[in-house]
């Protein structure tokens, strides 16, 4: 009885030892009708000392850890100044590019010499103009002016965080707003009613080719042109209300003249009696398009914007650019633009810095569009000044200076590379 008592406890040990050199080794048993062992998959033996290690676990584990991208290095607190000052110089160029682009589509609008209408070519390449245009022309252009005449670009026409808007201003320095159109008691044939909406803007033509009988022995008179054309023509001026209003105004003789000539040529072409032909000319082929005349200090003559920033970087930023419309369909020559402002950059580690802006764009294209230019950041408080210029190339530099002594040096290359030089050792 105790041999076999002896019997069962060595074959107890020696399954003992099996099933813990299996569990250490890992080694399961073939699958088959009998349960597998904890340690293997598919077993439904709970493990009772926790989960096994599993290597090829710790082997992914392992091979994350060494792929692991190196944290981003720390930016410095001038290196993060400067980043804010590139930022700020980028957004403000979109919002001058939108304002320049849509004040150049004034020039975009022009008598045709084949028709009695207006056009609009396609010498400027609105690309900062959004989808709400007509033609080449910002939908604000056209609407009613609001009431302090500042003109709100579209959504997501500039930067994000920007609410950018303008105004212009005469010749003479009045702000163009309703008050001002009514005032002057300012009437015009409405831009919709002169082209239709059409970029052709041939309903001119139609409305006055509808005026115009063939064989109207009345024609043959000045006094019958003015009754049956010109005065009719009188009655679908309206009180002005929008920008494209008041400039259209400005150019009314360039545009009676226009058509009054084009008029001219057809009918000569047409064979008409030079009775008839002589009585066009005598009648009264002025002020029928826009009243009462303008003055050459009625021209827009400049542009302020203003641009409110909300977020990281909140304040207002005030432009200024003279530029002017020499005629009808010719674009706009413009001048130098400055500005200032006030900033405050919000930093969620570092606090608060209030900036004072003083801005000088020194280069522009043929469309207006800003290519060089400085703008000078300085923080009184923290003895701060950022200096920041915009080459020709579209690249940019800042220099950083604290308490008046070099601190450091950034530079971003035309494709947007920024490389930082620390000039504090």
């Amino acid at each position: 009885m105790k041999n076999i008592l002896k019997f069962f406890a060595v074959l107890l040990g020696v399954l003992l030892i099996v099933v813990v050199a299996m569990a250490v080794m890992n080694i399961c048993p073939p699958a088959g009708p009998w349960p597998q062992p904890p340690w293997c998959p598919g077993s439904t033996i709970a493990w009772p000392f926790g989960e096994p290690p599993d290597p090829s676990a710790q082997e992914s584990s392992d091979n994350a850890a060494s792929e692991a991208p190196e944290p981003a290095p720390q930016l410095s607190e001038n290196e993060r100044l400067a980043q804010m000052a590139i930022g700020l110089m980028a957004d403000l160029a979109t919002v001058n590019t939108y304002f320049n682009e849509a004040s150049s589509s004034l020039g975009e609008v022009q008598a045709s010499n084949g028709s009695f209408g207006l056009v609009l070519n396609s010498r400027a390449k609105c690309a900062a103009l959004p989808p709400q245009t007509q033609g080449l022309i910002p939908s604000g252009f056209l609407g009613p002016l609001p009431p302090s005449g500042y003109i709100p670009a579209p959504p997501n026409a500039c930067a994000v965080g920007a609410k950018p808007s303008a105004s212009f201003l005469t010749a003479a320095g009045d702000p163009i707003t309703p008050e001002l159109l009514e005032n002057e008691g300012i009437q015009v044939i409405d831009f919709e009613e002169l082209t239709g909406g059409d970029s052709q803007g041939r309903k001119l033509e139609s409305t006055l080719t509808s005026l115009i009988t063939p064989g109207d022995q009345s024609l043959a008179t000045p006094e019958g042109w003015n009754q049956n054309v010109w005065s009719q023509v009188e009655t679908l001026q309206t009180p002005a209300e929008s920008l494209m209003d008041y400039h259209l105004w400005t150019v009314s003789e360039d545009i009676e003249t226009a058509v009054v000539e084009s008029m001219a040529a057809r009918m000569e072409s047409l064979g008409l009696p030079p009775q008839v032909l002589n009585a066009f000319q005598n009648s009264d082929i002025s002020g029928w398009y826009a009243s009462p005349g303008s003055e050459e200090t009625d021209r827009i003559a400049a542009m302020e914007i203003e641009a409110v920033f909300t977020g990281r970087t909140e304040g207002t930023i005030h432009e200024r650019r003279d530029f002017s419309i020499p005629k009808l369909g010719q674009m706009p020559v413009f001048g130098p633009m400055t500005g200032e402002g006030s900033v405050v950059y919000h930093d969620p580690e570092l606090g608060d810095y209030p900036f004072d802006l003083e801005l000088d764009w020194t280069a522009w294209d043929d469309l207006g569009r800003v290519t060089a230019g400085e703008i000078v950041f300085t923080d009184e408080a923290d003895g701060v000044v950022i200096e920041m210029s915009i080459l020709e190339d579209d690249s940019r530099g800042a220099t950083i200076y604290r308490d008046g002594g070099l601190v450091g040096l950034v530079e971003v290359s035309p494709e947007g590379e920024i490389t930082y030089q620390d000039q504090t050792q």
